[in-house]
């Protein structure tokens, strides 16, 4: 197997996690009395920074004392009036230079509103401008966010509930267990023979890891071009299950008893439709009806934090498909890795 720089990247996540953990979570105290300084707390980014935000939400649900509202970027200015000194708002860009980014943090910089700013560049705009900068330490990254994503959770999940001690000892536990959950290549290079011939697939997950299902989504089109849905399974049931046909590959996502229990249901009537049914999970001896189908992942023992740990498996089997596909793993056809505005005289070069 000849490693991509993708395959490289997200095997470099256990050392950002370690670095992480120790330069922010001593920190965590006193993140956490800032926080409750603030009325309000808006999370904001795009693409996988955004997925990063809506996937750590409820650790802030969990341990923060707070409901954040959860934004796209570019929808920022729509509730620009109604930010103000009691509000916290975290801005995360990978760049530190995306170009909503720099839009809305820029007219609350001229209002004197602070904010924090979660990037990998210390000299970027955001990093410049922001009242508290959190840097993603996660060194360059060619291919799709991968650490950068997971380095972003991880920063969230200590700003939101590092102060409290059951959930600062699970974060600690996390680079080995993100070190467990990557030994499942042999498993993921037969998924990854058996999908790269399809043309559509979904990713579903129960509970907090609806959320991780929408950002392995978004892996598995930009690397792969498959056409991949992500959603939560409730979002699906609700509309989206008209389109099964027998043999459409399906891949569950889940973690805790709760969550797992649910997953076990839906797996079972997928399956019974003929669905090609896969599931990541971190309670795989529920699922031994499902041989060779079922990855297992470490046990968080906080469901807040397990995607952390399922999102690696869909990281493993984007760069997987696209590789065995013969498609440029490390590139991009249309995407920048900075994306500021269009500009549509270049589109026909």
């Amino acid at each position: 197997m000849n490693k991509t720089a993708m395959w490289n990247e997200i095997h470099d996540q256990v050392e950002v996690c370690e670095t992480i953990l120790a330069q922010y979570l001593p920190k965590a105290s006193d993140f956490w009395e800032k926080l409750q300084g603030k009325k309000k707390i808006l999370l904001t980014g795009t693409g996988a920074s955004l997925y990063a935000c809506q996937m750590a939400k409820y650790l802030f649900f969990r341990c923060s004392g707070h409901i954040p509202t959860v934004l796209p970027a570019d929808e920022m200015h729509y509730v620009l009036s109604q930010i103000d000194q009691d509000t916290l708002t975290i801005f995360v860009s990978q760049s530190g230079e995306s170009y909503e980014t720099k839009l809305v943090s820029g007219i609350l910089k001229e209002r004197g509103i602070e904010f924090w700013g979660i990037t990998n560049d210390g000299q970027s705009h955001l990093a410049q401008n922001a009242a508290e900068v959190f840097l993603l330490h996660s060194g360059k990254e060619v291919s799709s966010a991968t650490k950068t994503n997971t380095a972003t959770f991880l920063l969230l999940a200590i700003i939101a509930a590092g102060h409290d001690p059951e959930v600062a000892s699970q974060l600690r536990r996390l680079p080995e267990q993100v070190k467990e959950a990557l030994d499942c290549q042999a498993q993921i290079e037969q998924w990854a023979e058996a999908l790269c011939g399809e043309m559509q697939m979904y990713l579903l997950g129960t509970g907090v890891n609806g959320a991780t299902a929408v950002e392995g989504a978004l892996m598995m089109k930009e690397k792969t071009f498959i056409h991949t849905a992500g959603s939560s399974v409730s979002d699906f049931r609700h509309g989206t299950v008209e389109v099964i046909e027998k043999g459409l590959p399906v891949i569950l996502v889940g973690a805790g008893e709760e969550m797992n229990r649910q997953l076990d249901l839906h797996a079972s009537y997928l399956a019974s439709l003929g669905v090609e049914v896969r599931i990541v999970t971190d309670q795989p001896e529920r699922f031994v009806r499902f041989p060779g189908r079922v990855i297992p992942v470490p046990a968080a023992g906080i469901e807040e934090l397990s995607p952390m740990l399922t999102v690696i498996p869909l990281q493993l089997l984007a760069e997987a498909v696209a590789r065995k596909k013969g498609l440029d793993v490390d590139g991009f056809r249309h995407l920048s890795k900075i994306v500021a505005e269009y500009h549509t005289e270049e589109a026909g070069r």
